[in-house]
């Protein structure tokens, strides 16, 4: 091992390239943190001992290999269709690369990570952190102005400040690049997670804190959009299924009564505070639009929701089955003014390329059930909530095996869980914990 790896604490360097990977926030000078902590990510199989060997297991098992086929095939197909349908639109090549060499990137952090850790819960607690970290931020920036002004300035692009512009401060937050569904969809998947690693994991312990983690991460989630509000929603699951009624009841009380002690003074707080006021009340007109509306102008207006459904559209059958082999227009545009998720795919790639990529998913996924089903509990309901959640957030953009930081995290998930039941299978050790 090399002395940097004895100075500095192996958590916080994994949590740190973790953090970056997935949030692939930029800095002056280095530029985006998912280039260069990939890099730093390929350097720690020289730098931890146990990463190359936890790697080389890694390489030895069939589901390592099945993103990897799905995602060359979208690959291929990206580059043969705007060559049949002569549009030399190759813009999704690019991102299918980034896919593929983020998808090993994740196999070799996994790697590393295992050597410091190899219980199912460590897996879900450095997610939980990850997490909780970016929720902590989005409140800041919420509270501090000169704070949010100062970490936008150097993380956001001045294209993606002008679009949150009309929030006035509610949106457009976070240690991240991104912004609108690119984030909202991270927040979502990670609160599914958040609720997961509470179910199972602090069932019995901590209820105060839990209560407002939960109020944070809802607040911060809807900030970066609504969409997030899904997967905190599903979340609530895994509560109905893992807890007695009993437990399950009294939970809920406990919360309720947590809630109003813990969360009335910090409403006094806010409303005493015109800053702060003013910025919940934007916050409000957002979050809540459709009952802004009603109540403040008489009717719900059109939603988001309008503009979405807007986007599908009747196509032809050579449409459906071949595609146009476009993903933008010639101006650089969204092809036909729609960037929704299903739309997009089938108009540049046709049918059978997503067949390929949405059974090439659901696969990967049963892949990850198949080993680690009597090991992990409710692997199944979190199996199945993921992939759920992956197709809803797929009907608003492309998503499914396409968006890098939200399959990074079910990378890192599933290929850490599948590397410790193997590694506790080679040691005779299969636990259910």
């Amino acid at each position: 091992m090399l002395k940097i790896a004895k100075i500095i604490p192996k958590n916080f360097v994994l949590g740190f390239l973790l953090f970056a990977s997935i949030y692939a926030f930029n800095l002056p000078i280095v530029g985006n943190s998912a280039y260069w902590s990939m890099a730093l990510i390929w350097s720690l199989l020289l730098i931890f001992d146990g990463a190359a060997t936890n790697f080389k297991l890694l390489l030895r098992q069939k589901f390592f290999y099945f993103p990897i086929l799905v995602l060359t095939a979208a690959l291929v197909s990206s580059i043969i269709l705007p060559i049949v349908h002569n549009t030399s639109d190759f813009t999704m090549v690019k991102t299918w690369i980034n896919n593929l060499l983020a998808y090993i990137t994740i196999g070799i952090l996994v790697s590393a990570f295992l050597t410091k850790k190899d219980d199912y819960e460590s897996v879900f607690r450095i997610l939980f952190i990850v997490f909780i970290i970016q929720v902590v931020i989005v409140w800041l920036m919420l509270a501090v102005a000169p704070l949010r002004d100062a970490i936008q300035s150097i993380t956001k692009s001045a294209a993606a400040m002008a679009r949150m512009e009309t929030y006035g401060g509610a949106r457009g937050l976070g240690f991240t690049s991104f912004v609108a569904f690119g984030f909202s969809v991270l927040m979502g998947l990670l609160a599914l997670l958040m609720h997961y690693y509470f179910a199972v994991y602090k069932a019995q312990k901590h209820l105060p804190w839990k209560v407002i983690l939960f109020y944070m991460a809802f607040i911060a989630g809807i900030s970066a959009g609504r969409t997030s509000f899904a997967g905190l929603a599903m979340g609530f699951y895994f509560y109905w299924i893992l807890l007695n009624r009993k437990q399950l009841f009294a939970g809920v009380g406990k919360s309720i009564i947590y809630s109003l002690i813990l969360v009335s003074p910090v409403i006094i707080y806010i409303m005493s505070n015109p800053a702060l006021a003013d910025i919940v009340d934007q916050y409000y007109r957002y979050a809540f639009q459709f009952i802004y509306k009603y109540f403040y102008d008489g009717y719900v207006g059109k939603s988001s929701l309008d503009a979405l459904e807007s986007m599908y559209f009747p196509l032809t059958n050579e449409q459906i089955f071949w595609g146009d082999g476009r993903y933008t227009s010639s101006v650089g545009n969204y092809y036909m003014q729609t960037d929704a998720g299903y739309m997009r795919f089938i108009l540049m790639l046709g049918l059978v390329p997503n067949i390929i990529i949405y059974a090439g998913f659901c696969w990967i996924l049963l892949s990850y059930y198949i080993v680690n089903k009597e090991h992990v509990p409710a692997i199944g309901g979190l199996i199945l909530l993921i992939g759920t959640l992956s197709f809803v957030y797929h009907y608003k953009g492309e998503l499914i095996m396409y968006n890098v930081s939200y399959m990074k995290i079910i990378y890192f998930l599933f290929i850490s869980i599948s590397l410790i039941t193997i590694k506790k299978k080679m040691k005779g050790l299969a636990k259910t914990h």
